[in-house]
C-alpha cells in the first residue's frame, strides 16, 4: 500500500506540472518551449498601438527619411519679346540700313561735309561701300563718291558720320553722277577708290580704337592721317593715357608713323 500511495502522489504531481506548463501556453499564444512576447511589443513587420491592436506595414518599406526643405531656385528671367527691327538693332548693337541711309557726314573738325545716299553690298551682303555725295564742298559739284565703309565712323547716338576727308581726297578718288554707277565687277574702279580713301581708313580704324578704350578722354582724340602718318591731338588725362593712344594707333594696319601732340589736361 505504501508503494502504490508513492506512484499515485508522483502521477498526481506530473498532472499537476503538465497542466500548468498547458496553461501557460494557451494563455501566451505560444508554442510550448518558446519565450511568450508581451502584447504592446514590437514585432517584425507590425506596429504597437496603444489598444493593442497590431498594424500590418509592408516589410520591405525602407525608413521614413527625415523631412527637408526643398531648395529655391531663381525664377529663369523671361527674355523680353523683339517686335520691330528697331527693337532688334537697339539690343544687339547693329543698325539698320534705313538709319543710315541720310545720315550728314561731318569731316574730323566736325563740320559738315556731306551725307550718305545710299549703301553698297558685296555678295555676302555685308557693307562695301557708303554713297556719299558732298553737296558742292570744295566744288565736287553733284557727284557722288563711293567712301569704303572701313573708313565711316558710325555715332548712332547723335545720328551723325564721320569721315577724314580732305579736297586733296576727293580729287584723287573716283566719282559718279547719279544716273551712271559704276559696273559692281570693275575691279579696278574699286582699287582707286580703297586707294585714294586709305588714309581715311586708317584714321577710322584708329578713331574705333581709340573710342573702345575705357578712357573717356581719348574718345575726344583728334585724329588726322596723311600718306600712313597719324597725327593724334587734343586733351588726355595723364601721361598713361597719351603712350596708350600712340600704342593703339600703331597697331592700325598702315600706320607708318604716329606724331603724339597730345596734352596732358592739369
Amino acid at each position: 500500500m505504501h508503494h502504490i500511495g508513492k506512484q499515485v502522489v508522483s502521477v498526481i504531481a506530473g498532472l499537476s506540472i503538465a497542466g500548468l506548463a498547458w496553461a501557460q501556453g494557451t494563455q501566451s499564444g505560444t508554442a510550448p518551449g518558446t519565450v511568450p512576447v508581451p502584447k504592446n511589443s514590437a514585432q517584425p513587420g507590425f506596429t504597437g498601438s496603444s489598444t493593442g491592436t497590431p498594424t500590418t506595414t509592408p516589410a520591405n518599406t525602407p525608413p521614413a527619411k527625415p523631412a527637408t526643405t526643398a531648395a529655391t531656385k531663381p525664377v529663369a528671367k523671361k527674355p523680353e519679346t523683339i517686335s520691330s527691327t528697331k527693337q532688334f538693332s537697339e539690343h544687339t548693337g547693329l543698325a539698320r540700313s534705313s538709319e543710315i541711309v541720310g545720315l550728314s557726314v561731318k569731316d574730323v573738325a566736325d563740320k559738315d561735309a556731306g551725307k550718305i545716299e545710299d549703301l553698297m553690298m558685296d555678295a555676302r551682303g555685308h557693307i562695301a561701300y557708303a554713297i556719299v555725295s558732298f553737296g558742292g564742298l570744295l566744288g565736287v559739284g553733284d557727284k557722288l563718291y563711293a567712301v569704303p565703309w572701313d573708313a565711316m565712323v558710325i555715332d548712332r547716338e547723335h545720328k551723325t558720320a564721320y569721315l577724314d576727308v580732305s579736297k586733296e581726297t576727293l580729287e584723287r578718288a573716283p566719282s559718279f553722277a547719279k544716273d551712271k554707277w559704276p559696273e559692281s565687277t570693275d575691279r579696278e574702279w574699286g582699287s582707286k577708290a580703297k586707294t585714294a580713301w586709305h588714309d581715311a581708313t586708317i584714321t577710322a580704324s584708329v578713331k574705333s580704337k581709340l573710342a573702345r578704350e575705357k578712357a573717356a578722354t581719348l574718345v575726344k582724340v583728334n585724329v588726322d592721317t596723311n600718306e600712313g602718318v597719324v597725327q593724334l591731338s587734343g586733351n588726355v588725362d595723364s601721361e598713361q593715357t597719351k603712350m596708350r593712344a600712340t600704342e593703339l594707333a600703331r597697331q592700325v594696319e598702315g600706320v607708318r608713323k604716329v606724331v603724339n601732340n597730345l596734352k596732358i589736361q592739369g
